[in-house]
């Protein structure tokens, strides 16, 4: 028979109720025959043990003698990674952040979710497999010396590698809220500008090209001439979508058509945070067969009506 046991502090009953779901959800899924797992709850004055009984059937292979520790590890990681990853995420922001961010968590959390979604080189190491598996190995090489694991303790000063890791998906999260927060009051800015400009065209056609140039033409389908626009600006974008949409801004159109560039694009939605309705999209005129793969005519364009 082996024994392991599993404490909580009393005065937390989410983190309670939340193991015991976790617990209930594991005994109905993972069959560990021929080895039987029972877990005892027995209250203390100050914390909650889960006692953790296992005996086998049939004699005890070396596969066999990790059901055990197997089980409460998988079990440990599981509630982790639940319950204990957005609080120490909500610490983090507490300890180094001060004034209105403190309250921003539940606005930032989406975008530490999206830096542990994102497979790439630098991010590989964060998604929710690598961080359980972190957790998993820790937790069974604490318990092949130690039968008794205080679970928020255990958390705070053994799990540093994994934590170490939350910190970063923290600090790369809350890297891009602010600089999305950023461009959104530049947006706002740029958007007050452009309602408070008189129109000096009607319309402006703005038409890509494969070598990532692009032309604007006039309600009349003549080029406009953008030579004198580095003089204007004072300087030339290095981004081609920065170009643009300081070009338009110069031109300050009534409506603008850009040609052949889907709704998800990123020029796209700028221009349509900036411009409002006075954007429209074409992907089947005269103009989209010089856009770089756009040869599917889906419905026709009436952006002159």
């Amino acid at each position: 028979m082996q024994t392991v046991s599993v404490f909580l502090h009393t005065t937390n009953q989410h983190y309670i109720e939340r193991f015991c779901h976790i617990l209930q959800s594991m005994q109905e899924k993972i069959d560990t025959s021929p080895v039987r797992i029972e877990c005892r709850v027995e209250e203390h004055e100050c914390h909650t043990q889960f006692r953790f009984v296992s005996w086998s059937r049939e004699e005890y292979t070396c596969e066999t003698l990790e059901y055990m520790a197997s089980f409460v590890a998988l079990l440990v990681t599981e509630w982790t990674v639940q319950v204990m990853e957005v609080e120490l995420l909500r610490t983090f922001l507490k300890r180094k952040e001060r004034g209105a961010l403190i309250h921003k968590f539940d606005e930032i959390y989406p975008y530490i979710q999206f830096v542990f979604h994102e497979l790439d080189e630098v991010r590989e190491n964060m998604n929710r497999s690598t961080r359980k598996a972190a957790i998993y190995e820790q937790v069974l090489q604490y318990m092949e010396d130690e039968p008794h694991l205080y679970l928020e303790g255990f958390v705070k000063f053994r799990l540093k590698n994994y934590r170490i890791l939350l910190d970063k998906a923290f600090e790369m999260g809350l890297q891009q809220y602010q600089q999305d927060k950023e461009y959104q009051e530049f947006v706002e800015l740029l958007r007050f500008f452009v309602s408070k400009q008189e129109h000096r065209y009607p319309l402006v056609h703005v038409v890509l090209r494969e070598t990532q140039e692009f032309i604007m033409y006039d309600q009349d389908d003549a080029k406009i001439d953008l030579s004198q626009l580095d003089t204007i600006l004072g300087f030339r974008p290095d981004r081609q979508e920065d170009y643009i949409m300081s070009a338009l801004i110069a031109l300050a159109p009534e409506k603008i058509v850009i040609h052949g560039v889907e709704d998800s694009n990123v020029l796209m939605q700028t221009m349509r945070a900036v411009f409002e309705d006075r954007v429209l999209a074409c992907v089947s005129c005269a103009h989209c067969l010089t856009t770089p793969g756009n040869l599917d005519f889906q419905f026709s364009s009436h952006y002159n009506t």
